[in-house]
């Protein structure tokens, strides 16, 4: 079964996801590469107004609710690497 899309703006608090895939304009898709945010890797979404703060292991990221939209991850529950394919 292929599981809804669901991108990082849609998250809760509380959230654990992993990072699917990255959409939007190559600069912006590099500086998210950047500070971690890459296909794979486990987010946990700490609070998602006025912008959505993730982590990932030690690193705390605030990213614009526009930003966080074009970031499409899976449930932690579901087999990532799957959904990812």
């Amino acid at each position: 079964m292929i599981s809804p899309r669901l991108s990082l703006d849609k998250c809760r608090a509380g959230d654990r996801v992993v990072v699917g895939s990255v959409e939007g304009a190559p600069g912006r898709i590099d500086r998210l590469a950047a500070v971690g945010i890459l296909p794979g890797v486990e987010l946990r979404v700490q609070q998602t107004r006025p912008v959505v703060v993730v982590e990932s292991d030690e690193t705390v990221l605030a990213l614009e609710r526009e930003i966080a939209a074009g970031v499409v991850v899976v449930p932690v529950s579901i087999d990532a690497r799957k959904a990812a394919e």
